[in-house]
């Protein structure tokens, strides 16, 4: 009887179910993507809204771009047991947050021994593209959602990853070297898997290196282009793919210097929705790292207007204190504020546009580096990665 009368009361008014749903819509819309897939568990109503694609949308527009972060740990009971580990380093809240992991045996300490377990060819709206050994996939690490593409890794050099606007598909740009001595550019849409010939050129257009290590220099996607920062041998030029006519054109970089090291000292970024470019430089030749960065804005897209917002100058005393005998630095912009991260090799160092440090986190790790690329978490579904975490074949990464 009592079970009963407790069944027949109406539920408790003022509690968060009964939230109107503008207000509910506002509050999932601030929750990060985990806690969002958590609510949907709630209640239909929540279920609903939670799921809507137009508000899956907005939520990824809130998610802030984050810095990806390479490291092997090696298992201490076992030499020959290595976990190679891409994160995303939130400066803020001091704190490495895992994306992928992979374990395997084989302790290959040699970059390109990480990079046959485990590389990062693309980010996307929080897609990345990955391969691991022979394999190739599309992969949403918050969703935990993938797909597998042709092994275009094995043959040739990814050049970008982007969502093409009109078919609403993910697209690889990727070239090889043919035997007339040209480069030849490719277009592979991820959902039919059909590859066309979109250009040929004397010479990579977007790098200087005809190798794996173009995969350092990788493009912004922006008001539906491509775009690579400038290189040594074209230090005044960025270089521009329009992904709907699919042609390459150059447009003019600010005066900035460009060094002809592997990783360059110059990095495009999308600082909401306008193009920026972060760029180190040493007051000596021959320093351990760079003690300025200046971060310029697009601040007119058609008439390419830069202006240099920030110069930011860097404690180099403070970050002289966590070298070892031949470590050396390199500096990057990772927010629209002007925040710096610093990597020294077995430390990652935080710094605001005023040198004032805001993160400092020692890592036991070997072969710790910044990332070229950053992830904005998405929970947006895409027919391109249709197979789930408990897929046959999944990824050895997921």
């Amino acid at each position: 009887m009592m079970a009963e009368a407790a069944r027949a009361q109406p539920r408790q008014q003022g509690g968060w179910l009964d939230l109107p749903e503008d207000i509910m819509y506002d509050i999932l819309l601030r929750l990060p993507p985990k806690a969002v897939v958590r609510c949907r568990a709630v209640c239909r109503s929540w279920l609903r809204l939670a799921s809507d694609r137009s508000f899956l949308l907005a939520h990824h527009r809130r998610q802030p771009s984050l810095p990806l972060v390479y490291f092997i740990l090696n298992d201490g009971r076992d030499p020959e047991v290595s976990e190679s580990r891409l994160t995303v380093f939130d400066l803020r809240a001091n704190e490495l947050q895992t994306v992928v992991r992979f374990s395997r045996h084989g302790n290959g300490w040699m970059a390109r021994d990480r990079e046959r377990r485990l590389a990062l060819h693309g980010s996307c709206d929080g897609v990345l593209l990955l391969s691991s050994d022979d394999h190739l996939f599309l992969c949403n690490p918050t969703t935990r959602h993938w797909g597998r593409l042709p092994p275009l890794h094995r043959d040739n050099t990814i050049a970008g990853l982007y969502s093409h606007r009109i078919s609403d598909d993910y697209r690889v740009l990727y070239f090889r070297r043919h035997e007339d001595g040209n480069y030849y550019y490719y277009v592979m849409a991820a959902g039919t898997r059909k590859q066309r010939l979109v250009s040929r050129q004397v010479s990579p257009v977007h790098s200087s290196w005809h190798t794996w290590f173009a995969r350092h220099t990788p493009p912004v996607l922006l008001h539906g282009n491509l775009h690579w920062p400038p290189v040594s041998s074209r230090p005044e030029s960025i270089a521009v793919f329009d992904t709907v006519a699919e042609v390459f054109r150059l447009m003019p970089s600010p005066a900035v210097n460009v060094n002809n090291q592997l990783v360059s000292n110059v990095k495009l970024l999308d600082m909401e929705g306008v193009l920026a470019m972060s760029s180190s430089w040493s007051e000596t030749f021959g320093d351990d790292g760079p003690s300025r960065v200046d971060l310029w804005f697009l601040e007119d897209y058609k008439s390419n207007v830069w202006v240099c917002k920030y110069r930011i100058e860097l404690p180099v005393e403070d970050i002289s204190r966590f070298l070892g005998l031949l470590d050396l630095w390199t500096a990057v912009v990772v927010s629209h504020e002007g925040d710096v991260l610093v990597d020294l090799m077995n430390r990652l160092l935080g710094y605001d546009r005023e040198g004032n440090s805001v993160a400092n986190l020692p890592c036991d790790c070997s072969l710790l580096e910044i990332g070229p690329h950053m992830l904005k978490r998405s929970l947006v579904p895409h027919a391109s990665l249709g197979m789930k975490n408990h897929s046959p074949n999944k990824p050895p990464f997921l």
